[in-house]
């Protein structure tokens, strides 16, 4: 049985862009891939990122101190980390007419993790936090705050995780990275997952990745409650998502498939091909290219308890990435199926084509995307980088009557400083503009537009 989500007006801003919590990339290597990042389950949304080059935070070495003061107490105690991410966070909406969305928020979170017990068992978790500073009458809108437009603070993580025969197998609430599944991190808290995941152990610079899980609840951004996963779906029956996928990744190679299975209610079946061609500059300055396809399989299955029941559909996209001294451009397009449009509650956009907030996931929509982003360290500003992105959606259709939807137009601006070393490490600043058209005469004006400011600081304390 199917559920309305009881959507407003305001739900047309809520978006499902691609990579927006990612790091702008300073060359064609470091761009994101949802495969090449799948598959974790890490304690912070940019842990063990692939894609960017390793960030050692200059800082921890201050604290070996209290770690060889801990020295003989074993390795649970020893090796605990403790780090605390404050974020403050500041949003302007005005969509298509209706009221404007103000919000100031501030907060972050903190983590826990203890060293392994006879380098078997681990306990981690983290703490979340958003309270409001001001907020206008809708400020719910802009998921910072509670449905209520109340603080929320909430035990996202609790979990453990245990080694044994070259597995890794975590247990409880606790972040997941994959193509579809992901902590979407770009609002004050993100979306955790309650579950069991077993990946191989971490050794070293392996080539192959895989996963068995099963997800039965999510916790929303805006809520400190864990619900069903088919809820997010619209399904009123509790099931859970099985998810079982492997990945092969080198340097210039990464290639995989995932798929989710929610019984009566969906399957949805992600498959990627990422490569950075073999000629070209052999260093970051020179001139790279990249290649990548994939494709999203999604359809009804079983008993057909979502809504629109049965459908099958696919959004299909490609890019092309090119960089140099700094300078990353990319190309790329996306078509979805006529029979249905594409669903990801859990998850930013797969499709190579997603912006800020359209994702171009609607029946029979076509997309363009064409973007460009600098890294300034290349001329003595270390840690700053600028995007600007557009993207265009057309021929979309409502699935059920044929009926032509309104074409899309966005643009998107970000500015991000993110020092690595010096007094200001584990600051990091982003500044994002939308401007968001919709040709759609319905509407009380036909133009969106919103702007984040966020700034986040990490400090290590054990």
């Amino acid at each position: 049985m199917a559920i309305g989500l009881g959507l407003g007006p305001s739900a047309l801003a809520q978006e499902n862009g691609a990579g927006i919590d990612y790091p702008i990339p300073s060359t064609a290597r470091e761009a994101y891939s949802p495969i090449g990042e799948g598959f974790e389950s890490p304690i912070e949304p940019r842990e063990n990122l692939k894609g960017p080059k390793p960030y050692v935070d200059q800082r921890e070495p201050l604290l070996m101190h209290w770690h060889e003061r801990l020295q003989d107490a074993g390795p649970f105690f020893r090796d605990t980390e403790l780090k605390l991410n404050s974020r403050t966070y500041w949003f302007d909406e005005d969509a298509f007419g209706f009221d404007e969305v103000k919000v100031l928020t501030t907060g972050g979170y903190l983590t826990y993790q203890s060293g392994y017990v006879s380098d078997f068992l681990q306990l981690r978790g983290a703490l979340y936090t958003t309270q409001p500073l001001y907020a206008s009458s809708d400020a719910s809108a802009s998921l910072n705050v509670s449905p209520q437009g109340d603080q929320i603070t909430t035990l996202g993580q609790v979990n453990a995780r245990a080694k044994f025969a070259g597995q890794e197998l975590t247990m409880g609430r606790q972040l997941v990275r994959t193509p579809w599944i992901n902590p979407y991190d770009v609002r004050m808290i993100p979306i955790t997952y309650e579950g069991v995941v077993l990946l191989p152990e971490r050794k070293g610079q392996q080539t192959i990745d895989y996963t068995g899980s099963y997800l039965w609840r999510f916790k929303p951004r805006n809520t400190d409650k864990f619900i069903p996963m088919s809820q997010g779906l619209g399904v009123t029956q509790d099931e859970g998502v099985l998810i079982t996928g492997a990945r092969h990744r080198t340097k210039a190679l990464n290639y995989g498939v995932v798929n989710y299975w929610v019984k009566d209610t969906i399957n949805t079946a992600y498959g990627e091909f990422d490569y950075l061609l073999p000629f070209g500059g052999q260093d970051d300055d020179g001139p790279s290219f990249r290649v990548g396809i994939n494709h999203m399989d999604q359809r009804s299955v079983g008993a057909d308890l979502i809504s629109n029941a049965p459908f099958a559909t696919y959004q299909a996209s490609a890019r092309l990435i090119a960089s140099y001294r700094g300078f990353v451009l990319t190309g790329a397009y996306s078509q979805v199926g006529r029979e249905a449009e594409l669903r990801h509650p859990f998850a930013m956009s797969a499709s190579y084509t997603g912006m800020l907030i359209s994702s171009f996931n609607a029946a029979g929509e076509k997309a363009f995307h064409a973007s460009l982003s600098y890294d300034f360290s290349r001329i003595g500003l270390e840690g700053l980088s600028f995007f600007v992105g557009w993207g265009r959606g057309v021929d979309a259709i409502d699935a059920s009557t044929g009926a032509a939807q309104p074409d899309e137009e966005e643009i998107d601006l970000r500015l991000v400083y993110e020092p690595r070393r010096g007094r200001l490490q584990g600051l990091r600043v982003e500044l994002e503009h939308i401007d968001l058209q919709k040709d759609d005469p319905s509407l009380p004006s036909e133009e969106l537009k919103e702007f984040r400011a966020i700034v986040n600081y990490s400090l290590p304390l054990l």
